[in-house]
């Protein structure tokens, strides 16, 4: 008995340090500028010739190249960041009968000579046109109803299968 309790206080130990080293990189909860909510880093690449082609709302050629050899959409088009300098906000037009407008979907800033390629989260489109297309006014609703409503038979499924356990474990309490 006593053994059990030295591991279970070890275990305890490790588990809190492995929290509090995995917790440094959590953002503060609430913080809309959390890079871990806002973009995913792609890559960077070296040379300033592409600025002065997103400063005229042109997609480089070798950004393009870039991202579809990665697997990634192509930019259909770029425009200047609101407020920002030296940030440009790359477009794609997407192939869905129901949203079929052009989506933000990529971020680029300039660093020095080099640009940073990033990809929008999704919680960023919800966050922007969430009220526009849903008019409701609650994000966790829209994002929960809305847009959720449209997944596949997974969900409808487990929900089903726990009424269906509700209603037999009620009716075996009853011949008890």
């Amino acid at each position: 008995m006593r053994g059990l309790r030295l591991i279970t206080l070890i275990l305890i130990i490790l588990l809190c340090g492995l929290f509090a080293y995995v917790a440094e990189d959590i953002p503060v909860f609430g913080d809309p500028d959390a890079p871990a909510i806002k973009s995913v880093e792609l890559f960077t690449m070296k040379g300033a010739e592409g600025v002065s082609l997103l400063n005229r709302q042109i997609v480089p050629g070798p950004l393009s190249g870039e991202l579809v050899r990665r697997g990634f959409p192509r930019p259909s088009r770029v425009e200047k960041a609101a407020g920002r300098e030296g940030e440009w906000n790359g477009f794609i037009k997407k192939e869905e009968p129901r949203y079929a407008a052009e989506e933000k979907y990529y971020r680029i800033e300039r660093e020095g000579d080099d640009l940073r390629v990033s990809r929008y989260a999704f919680v960023v489109r919800w966050m922007e046109k969430g009220l526009e297309e849903t008019a409701v006014p609650n994000m966790v609703t829209y994002g929960l109803a809305d847009y959720r409503g449209y997944d596949t038979l997974g969900e409808t499924t487990v929900i089903f299968t726990a009424g269906v356990s509700v209603i037999l474990l009620l009716r075996r309490r009853s011949r008890l």
